[in-house]
Order: C-alpha cells, then structure tokens, then sequence
C-alpha cells in the first residue's frame, strides 16, 4: 500500500493537469477579491452583502468541475499505459490500488482547497482588509463541510474513473454529472429558502398602495414533502456548498453525517466493483 501511495503521489506532484489547477484557483481567488474590492467601493460600504465567506468559500461551488477533469485523467493514465494492469500482475491487491488511487485524489482535492484558501488570506488582506478575514463565522464547521464535501465528489468521481478505463468517457459523465449536482441544487436549496410567510404590496380602495404582511407562502415545502427534501440536501454535496458560502446558514451535523457516509458507501462500493472488474 505504501508504495502504491507514493507512485500515485510521484504522479501527482508531476500532473501537468494538477498544477494548471492550483494556477487556476490561485488565479480565480485573487480575480475575486480584486472585484470585491471594486465592488465595496462602488457602494460606497465596508462589507458585500451576503458576508465574505462568499469570496472565501466560492471555489466549493465549482471545484467538483476541476475534480471532474483531474481524477478521471488522474486513474485514466494508469489505464491507458498498462500501469493499472502491471500492478496487479505483480501482485498488489485490487483493494489497495482502489484505495491508493481514492486517497491521492482526495489528497489533491484539499491540495487545491488549502491553495485557494491560503491564496484568499493574501488578497482579502491585500485587496480589502483585516474585516473580510475577521468577519467570518462559523469557521470550523465550513472547513470541516467542506472538507467532507471533498471526500464525498472523490468518493463518487473515482468510482466512476476505477470502473471506466475510457478516459473521455470517464470526463464525459463526470462533468454531466457535476451539471446535475448543480440543477438538483438550484431547484431544492431554492425551495427549502422559501419562508413559510411573506409579504405582498397590494392596491387599496381608494388607489394606494399598502404593505400585507404575514401571508402564507405559496412556495414553501412543508410537510413530508419538506422531510424528503431536507435528506436529500443533506446528501448534496453542491447543496452543502452552498450554506458554507452562506455567511448566515445554520449547519446540521446530521448533514455532515450523511456525507461521511455516502463518502463511506461509494468507497466501499467501488472497491468491491473494481475487484471483479476485467482489466485488459
């Protein structure tokens, strides 16, 4: 196991792929608090509506799109130059090259989260201040979400990488993937944000207008409707992304849970596929 995890990690360090990620987090984290700035002094205030764990967390909504690309090439490599097959043959376990492979992917991934977020210290400091580092709550559980929220797209992007050796097959359905973990978001988070009351402006009698309060919410989910939609936000990682951004969001630990175990489920799972798979 241990020299499987330092091949994949000599291979890593040598991924052309893997540092065009990091350039490009780097890169993206200093373009965003670069418009944050411009934007603070646009409107003329000291903090972007929303909170600055916006700009500080916002590489969690997209880098399950990097993880798409990078791991299916990542293992793809293995495939297409016989290494996954070499292994085997020279007696190394199905279940330690599965492993190996999942752990130096995940490795990666909080590489890339580490950058972003060391990168975002320097330019929230360069580009606004101490106030954008100070501000942010709640710093231990968005740091360990997304942490889990890493394990969890590793957990499922390398059970299709292991279990595919086409490559471009592989990157296909991965980024079709990542494309629904984003339309599931927009349609439950949206939902479950709705309040259960609102407000309207209506027209009076004598042709005013007058604020009702308190009316009942067409839009909110409520009843066992709502049960279902909060489990299955719980089991979104693109859903849990975005009450880490959420300078406001209340965290469930029962959603922290549920990503551990998902994470859990899919490891096991693809091992045990992997292990009756044809290697050609």
């Amino acid at each position: 196991m241990s020299r499987l995890l330092y091949a994949n990690l000599v291979r890593m360090i040598k991924s052309r792929i893997f540092w065009a990620a990091e350039l490009f987090l780097a890169g993206y984290s200093i373009f965003a608090y670069a418009m944050a700035k411009v934007n603070v002094e646009h409107q003329g205030v000291n903090e972007i509506g929303g909170g600055w764990t916006v700009y500080f967390f916002n590489e969690m909504l997209f880098i399950h799109a990097v993880m798409a690309i990078f791991i299916p090439v990542f293992i793809g490599v293995e495939y297409g130059d016989g290494t996954m097959r070499n292994k085997i043959s020279v007696g190394h376990k199905r279940r330690d090259i599965y492993l190996a492979n999942v752990l130096v992917c995940y490795l990666a991934a909080v590489i890339q989260f580490l950058t972003y977020s060391l990168v975002s210290v320097f330019s929230a400091l360069f580009f606004i201040g101490q106030e954008a580092l100070l501000s942010m709550e709640q710093l231990p559980f968005r740091v360990c979400g997304s942490l889990l929220i890493l394990l969890a797209y590793t957990a499922v992007f390398s059970l299709i990488a292991m279990l595919d050796d086409n490559r471009t097959r592989a990157i296909i359905v991965e980024l079709l993937l990542a494309i629904v973990f984003v339309m599931l978001t927009s349609q439950i988070y949206a939902d479950l944000q709705e309040p259960e009351l609102t407000s309207r402006v209506v027209m009076t009698e004598t042709g005013g207008m007058e604020l009702e309060e308190n009316i009942p919410n067409r839009k909110y989910v409520s009843g066992t409707k709502r049960v279902v939609y909060e489990w299955i936000d719980a089991f979104l990682p693109e859903d849990q992304a975005m009450y880490i951004i959420d300078s406001g969001a209340v965290f469930s630990v029962r959603a922290l849970l549920c990503l551990l175990g998902e994470s859990s489920v899919f490891i096991a799972v693809g091992v045990y596929l992997f292990g009756r798979k044809d290697i050609r």
